[in-house]
């Protein structure tokens, strides 16, 4: 629980500061995941899709309280809609998600997996 407390103040600060260049999702959380004593910690958001790019590896996405930013996605992130498997060239734009994300060794955040709450169709 104090992972996902950490998180919520993480986001709480991004509204109060009014940070919203597309890297803030990435500053904000990365520097939370990072701050957990080093282990491989995985936290959560919802976000919309807003582009995907499987040629460079990376969704963009914007949360309910306006950030935006890239997330790492490969082969291996798992998309899950309805109980079924996808790729992650099946998301879309506006699909309404929730990730898994990781902290890579190059403090980029990763999407271990993909939840569609809500597609764009």
């Amino acid at each position: 629980m104090r992972g996902r407390s950490l998180l919520t103040a993480a986001v709480t600060l991004v509204l109060f500061t009014g940070c919203s260049n597309m890297g803030s999702i990435g500053n904000i959380l990365g520097s939370v995941l990072g701050g957990m004593g080093g282990q491989q910690q995985q936290q959560q958001i919802e976000a919309e899709i807003t582009q995907v790019d499987p040629n460079n590896g990376r969704i963009y996405v914007r949360t309910q309280d306006g950030q935006t930013g890239a997330i790492r996605v490969d082969s291996q992130t798992q998309v899950v809609y309805n109980n079924q498997r996808y790729p992650v060239t099946a998301l879309e734009r506006g699909d309404v998600v929730r990730i898994q994300l990781q902290q890579t060794q190059n403090n980029e955040l990763y999407a271990t997996r993909i939840d569609v709450l809500r597609s764009a169709r």
